[in-house]
């Protein structure tokens, strides 16, 4: 929730603490060398076209924070399980008050300030603003781009600069240099393709994941992510639920709640193919949990923030204790500010008990493989970011193998966490691939675990439709982490919250993950990298990660610690 009330009395305390003279000399704040590949430059753009200018202010404390939160979820520390209330993160990470202060003097000497909005966690500042006014204020240039793949426009800055008196009080200013998010809408597979035999439902991944037996359970909630208006249909959900409930929960629904102005329909008609895949696979999986569907309106450079702060200003009942998301860009799209922003918010998540489980994405190693002129693979974020769980695809179910187009590779962006060290080091050593030279061998690795991702059955407008990607393969570990949550909640003990130093430490004979060891990840077409992909071999690897879940060998794990 934004206000605009405060902005008077910030003025008042900002003018009395600190001076801002409207000649303050002027730094670099972010700057990218071209747009992405793909987006195509038209010209300046309209002077009076009018904008939304977000400022995200910097937090503090973000490397003692990510220690507290690491030890929250590492078992056997005394840490363990003691998640968080938003007034005890903040109480850790919030802005400095000078931030606002200095933000808001700097927004007035511009005459912007009265039509500044502060949100209720005091840490995000909207003003609404032409691209005239926004070049004056960030001393730069807005042009006007075109995606030659998509048609869609966007007005963007590839340089910022803020008063020198406001560096290190600033961590995100969007729309400048990120180009745009896309919901990971899966593959349709046409109908000649498939037969009855290969498509995949909730029957077959309860035979393939073993949790046809699970109990009723209806303690927690579970949690799907919902933007960019992919809306889920009631009915299209009681439809498949009648056709393919296999834990007795054919009745099962979803609650729909609005966040940021995110609509909730009631015309049948009205529905996304990702929002009703995600809601459709999310029930079968997850008995009678509660299933919450949180459609999230606003611009897409904020739709992450939007709703990490909206579920954190939840009291911890209400809290979805698992949110599943398939939605996500490459890196380069994001800019590094807005993505290490971004990946803060998902860490105060996971500390307050909300396991983020991530899409890999749908374009193997990469779509163009190129960044800044120069052949490379392209890493996926979110996916990309160490406080999520990422979930690549399989295909088949006697065994599986790599599902080809399964995203998968290295963060440019973000080091490699410690809880996957040996790990990937262990990948790295054996790995004889050749590519080497494509990736960031030392960045965050992913995905993490994996699950089908293939020829998924799905009810749109009451008819049959097969459709295939990651986003068929996040919400089905999402709901099996979902039903080992409601058994630890019924036990007295605390969520699992961030996932992954719990499933990097997993012994290998805890049967908790079926390894995935044949198959290969596609990618870079049209590109002189030879033979570009990863390969699925025993243990960890970047196409596949740990394995699809085992749900008797996750419950028994999970409910041990």
């Amino acid at each position: 929730m934004f206000v605009s009330t405060q902005v008077p009395a910030l003025l008042a305390l900002a003018g009395a603490a600190l001076a801002l003279p409207s000649d303050t000399p002027m730094s670099l704040f972010e700057t990218v060398k071209s747009a992405p590949k793909n987006w195509a430059m038209n010209g300046p753009a309209a002077q009076d076209e009018t904008i939304e200018l977000r400022f995200s202010l910097a937090k503090q404390n973000t490397a003692q924070f990510h220690e507290l939160a690491m030890n929250i979820a590492t078992p056997g520390h005394a840490q363990y399980g003691k998640h968080l209330t938003l007034e005890q993160i903040d109480a850790i990470v919030a802005p400095k008050p000078e931030s606002k202060d200095l933000l808001f003097q700097w927004l007035d000497n511009h005459s912007l300030a009265n039509g500044a909005a502060l949100n209720s966690r005091g840490n995000v500042v909207k003003v609404n603003t032409t691209i005239s006014q926004a070049e004056a204020l960030l001393r730069t240039n807005y042009h006007s781009y075109t995606n030659t793949n998509t048609g869609a426009k966007a007005s963007r800055a590839l340089s910022v600069h803020v008063p020198q008196a406001l560096v290190g009080h600033i961590d995100v200013i969007q729309p400048t240099t990120f180009f745009g998010l896309k919901p990971l809408i899966p593959t349709a597979v046409e109908n000649g393709t498939f037969s009855p035999l290969s498509q995949t439902v909730p029957s077959t991944l309860a035979q393939l994941y073993e949790f046809g037996d699970a109990p009723n359970l209806t303690s927690g909630i579970m949690g799907i992510a919902g933007f960019q208006e992919q809306y889920a249909s009631h009915y299209d959900l009681s439809i498949f639920m009648d056709y393919y409930a296999v834990l007795g929960n054919e009745d099962h629904d979803f609650t729909c709640v609005s966040v940021e102005g995110g609509v909730c329909p009631t015309d049948v008609r009205e529905y996304g193919v990702e929002g009703n895949l995600d809601t459709q696979y999310a029930a079968a999986i997850t008995s009678e949990i509660p299933n919450v569907y949180y459609s999230t309106g606003g611009d897409s450079y904020s739709i992450f923030e939007d709703l990490a702060n909206y579920l954190l200003e939840l009291d911890a009942a209400s809290q979805p204790n698992v949110l599943s998301v398939s939605y996500g860009g490459e890196e380069t799209l994001f800019g590094r500010s807005l993505a290490e922003s971004t990946c803060n918010v998902f860490a105060e998540l996971g500390s307050a008990g909300i396991s983020i489980i991530f899409a890999s994405g749908d374009s193997g190693v990469g779509d163009s493989c190129e960044i800044d002129g120069q052949e490379a693979y392209e890493p996926f974020f979110p996916a990309g970011c160490p406080w999520v769980t990422t979930v690549g695809g399989t295909s088949g179910s006697g065994p599986e193998t790599v599902w080809a187009p399964s995203g998968g590779g290295f963060s440019n962006y973000f080091g490699r966490p410690s809880w996957q060290n040996s790990t990937v080091s262990a990948w790295l050593a054996s790995n004889a691939d050749g590519n080497t030279q494509y990736y960031n061998a030392s960045g965050r690795a992913y995905p993490d675990v994996a699950s089908g991702a293939d020829f998924f059955e799905i009810i749109t407008l009451g008819t049959e439709k097969a459709v295939s990607g990651t986003s068929c393969a996040a919400p089905v570990f999402a709901g099996i982490i979902q039903l080992v949550n409601s058994q630890r909640i019924d036990a007295g003990k605390p969520v699992l919250g961030f996932l992954n130093p719990w499933l990097y430490s997993l012994p290998s004979d805890a049967n908790g993950l079926n390894d995935i060891t044949s198959g290969k990840s596609n990618g870079c077409a049209d590109t002189a990298i030879s033979k570009p992909g990863f390969s699925a071999v025993t243990g960890w690897d970047p196409v596949t990660g740990l394995g699809s879940p085992n749900y008797p060998g996750l419950l028994s794990v999970g409910m041990a610690v």
